[in-house]
């Protein structure tokens, strides 16, 4: 149950939205593995035209974060949610189209993968700013959980059903599953009957400039979200800067099997799994500040089992357990984030703040990456995991250990803290 105090609507509205939103990120997954597969099997695109395809998402997300939550926010949700579902639909839909008739090309991939990056992140605009209105305030947390824990199942097993679907359907036919996940998605949205509340109405007199960076200047300000923040973004890097080399480490320097580290990649997301179905029991517990933090702490250190690890079984088992413990840990984290940050944020800046933490993460991840190939250059793939796993636990003392926003005189008062 989202809350003992829900009504009938609001149950059955939060399963059609987290139903709709299962499916689509599971199409995803699969279209994310099957995109680049059709670029290399149907049109032979090189190396770095396959590496181009992959850049082009961070670099439309860097671009376009601010402006488009800037537009999500003075617009109501449910019709932007619906209208990316339908473009992403289309888009994917016309490479088997193009495919059929042999005129699939490189540029139009690329187009491909700008427009689902656009509609990505209005789409995820518009659902943590509706989410809000659609359940109240003591369920976020547990809806949140709800859905990150779809998130993570996506990772642990959208790869591998994507390998499945490619073996059987082809990497063409394979984003035809991806393409009609929205439609199901879209659907779902569609039949939703709790009423929209009105969208905030924009300050006439307020420059374009203060309106694209309101929700940075929001956030900033906070007591507890500017570290929650900084925290993240230097979490996440890591995350990229031990992903960049992870590979070399794995299949070089522990001489694991391709199905090993297959293994390592996709099992332990089951611990994201389980720690987003944890976070609700951790905020009911220790309010959502304290469970932030203890979930913060106890996610770093085990990734340094992973640089610790020795070849053969007992190896895989270190590398396994210790990525699937940072997983869980990252998961109870992510939902109780995510759900804090929305209780604090006012109704007006909610698409703003939402597109604030895609652009933080997707400009400063790249530059961790950078990083991570510059110290296994000068040094090694482990040393570089060693510090990976240091830049982990150096995030969680960044966090507030209470919930410093309901000091403030006027500041906005915590739904869910204990």
């Amino acid at each position: 149950m989202i809350s003992p105090r829900a009504n009938a609507h609001e149950r059955r509205d939060f399963r059609l939205l987290w139903t709709g939103t299962t499916v689509s990120q599971l199409g995803s997954a699969v279209g994310m593995v099957a995109l680049p597969v059709v670029a290399v099997t149907v049109i032979d695109a090189s190396a770095f035209q396959v590496a181009l395809l992959a850049a082009l998402t961070a670099v439309t997300t860097a671009l376009l974060a601010f402006p488009l939550g800037t537009h999500v926010e003075f617009r109501r949700k449910r019709p932007i949610m619906i209208t990316t579902d339908v473009v992403r639909c289309v888009s994917l839909a016309s490479v088997p189209m193009a495919a059929a008739l042999s005129v699939l090309t490189f540029a139009q991939l690329c187009v491909i993968a700008v427009v689902n990056a656009s509609c990505q992140i209005a789409y995820n605009a518009a659902a943590q700013s509706h989410l809000k209105a659609l359940v109240s305030g003591p369920g976020l947390v547990e809806a949140n959980s709800r859905l990150e824990s779809t998130r993570w199942l996506g990772i642990s097993v959208g790869p591998s059903a994507a390998g499945g679907l490619i073996g059987v359907l082809g990497p063409v036919g394979a984003l035809v599953i991806d393409a009609v996940s929205f439609v199901f998605s879209g659907l779902a949205v569609r039949a939703l009957r709790t009423p929209e509340p009105e969208p905030p109405v924009r300050e006439p007199k307020a420059s374009r400039r203060a309106e694209l960076f309101a929700g940075l200047g929001f956030a900033w300000r906070h007591p507890a979200l500017r570290p929650m923040l900084v925290s993240w973004v230097m979490f996440a890097g890591a995350s990229s800067m031990a992903a960049s080399v992870s590979a070399v480490f794995y299949l070089r320097d522990l001489g694991f099997d391709a199905w090993q580290y297959g293994l390592i990649m996709g099992v332990p997301s089951l611990g994201g799994f389980a720690g987003a179905h944890l976070a609700p029991r951790l905020v009911a517990r220790l309010g959502s500040v304290r469970a932030l933090w203890w979930a913060s702490m106890l996610r770093g250190p085990w990734y340094f089992l992973i640089p610790l690890a020795v070849p053969g079984t007992p190896g895989l088992l270190m590398c396994g357990f210790g990525f699937g413990m940072v997983l869980l840990f990252a998961g109870a984290a992510n939902s109780t984030m995510t759900s804090y940050r929305q209780q604090q944020t006012p109704d007006e800046l909610m698409a703003r703040v939402g597109a604030l933490w895609s652009f933080a993460t997707t400009v400063t991840q790249p530059l961790f990456i950078l990083l991570g190939g510059l110290v296994a250059t000068w040094a090694d793939s482990r040393v570089t995991l060693y510090a990976a796993a240091a830049l982990m636990c150096a995030a969680a003392p960044l966090l507030p250990r209470r919930d410093r926003a309901q000091a403030q005189p006027g500041g906005a008062q915590s739904l869910t803290s204990g």
